[in-house]
């Protein structure tokens, strides 16, 4: 017997749910990168992957995802396990932060928006410690939205690997179970139109190159610590090439002194599981101010003239002149 439309309305009342969730926003990391990619920045209420191999633009990246996550009023957290983070750096690039001197050990320190932690030794810390936030927060302990900034996966191993007992699938494991199964989904709970905060996950993952199976293939680059991040991971951003960083150096040079002035670098969007959008294609400069566009020779050399022309201080005093070295490029 067929059922009644009415019967089926009453059964849909009775099973069916649709949770509402907040629109979608995104970090800004400026009109450049938008000209690159096609995209603003990370995508705020999700796990955000940046992939790439050294020196392709990835904690430029972080910087201006802080720096923005500043602006809207959500609290960074920096998770550094790379031990490379350099707060002068982001201080340079217009990051809210500054120098502090603490009172009872002399030593220099850094204050501002933000919390800051570098003191871990295997993944299961930080994941704690994402945690122990995320509850303070639902407590009514920590009044914001959080931005968590990790730079890197693939720089620590889990808890087992690090007391000798385990290896790259313990580490692929903890990361499936810690990030996969629990914070990515607090992560993008908090995305519900009933949820006060809204909070968001960037990672920054080391990666490693997949040869071909076939003299025909071509290599693939990979995220250390397994698949999980990427398979959580609403947006990956790729840095460079996939078998190689692939940039181009730009050097000032001024009476026999040299220095790096800028790197030329390819970024694209490599997984959009948002609205599918997304430039593969996309080339910027990066600068020790940010990021500079540059996606064809007419376009990058009007961008360097400008920035040349609004950092000439800064330019006078690395190399002793305000605007007439010349720059050298050094193919890779």
């Amino acid at each position: 017997m067929a059922i009644k439309k009415k019967d089926f309305g009453d059964i849909k009342k009775q099973f069916s749910s649709s949770a509402k969730y907040k629109p979608q926003r995104y970090f800004d990391l400026g009109p450049q990168f938008l000209d690159a990619v096609g995209l603003p920045g990370p995508a705020i209420g999700h796990l955000n992957m940046l992939l790439g191999h050294s020196d392709t633009g990835k904690t430029t990246a972080v910087i201006k995802a802080a720096m923005d996550a500043q602006k809207k009023g959500i609290l960074p957290v920096f998770i550094i396990t790379e031990q490379k983070w350099d707060f002068s750096h982001a201080k340079l690039m217009g990051f809210d932060c500054d120098e502090v001197i603490d009172e009872e050990t002399g030593e220099l320190d850094w204050d501002g928006f933000f919390i800051f932690n570098n003191n871990f030794s295997y993944i299961e810390q930080i994941t704690d410690y994402i945690n122990s936030l995320l509850d303070a927060q639902e407590k009514g302990e920590l009044d914001y939205s959080l931005l968590f900034l990790w730079d890197s996966v693939g720089s620590v191993p889990c808890k087992m690997t690090y007391e000798g007992k385990g290896g790259k699938q313990h580490n692929a494991a903890v990361l499936a179970d810690k990030i996969g199964m629990g914070i990515n989904q607090r992560i993008t709970g908090s995305r519900r139109a009933d949820s006060k905060y809204e909070n968001s996950l960037v990672i920054v993952n080391q990666p490693w190159v997949e040869l071909p199976d076939n003299p025909f293939g071509q290599p693939k680059i990979k995220a250390k610590g397994g698949e999980a991040i990427w398979l959580n991971s609403s947006l990956v951003f790729l840095f460079g090439n996939q078998k190689n960083a692939g940039t181009n150096k730009i050097s000032a040079t001024k009476d026999k002194r040299t220095v790096k002035f800028a790197t030329r670098t390819k970024v694209s969007v490599m997984k959009n599981h948002i609205n599918g959008l997304g430039y593969e294609d996309g080339k910027i400069i990066v600068t020790p101010h940010g990021f500079l566009a540059g996606k064809d020779t007419t376009e990058e050399k009007s961008s360097i003239e400008q920035y040349k022309k609004e950092h000439a201080d800064y330019w006078k005093e690395i190399i002793g002149s305000e605007g007439d070295f010349r720059l050298e490029e050094e193919k890779e």
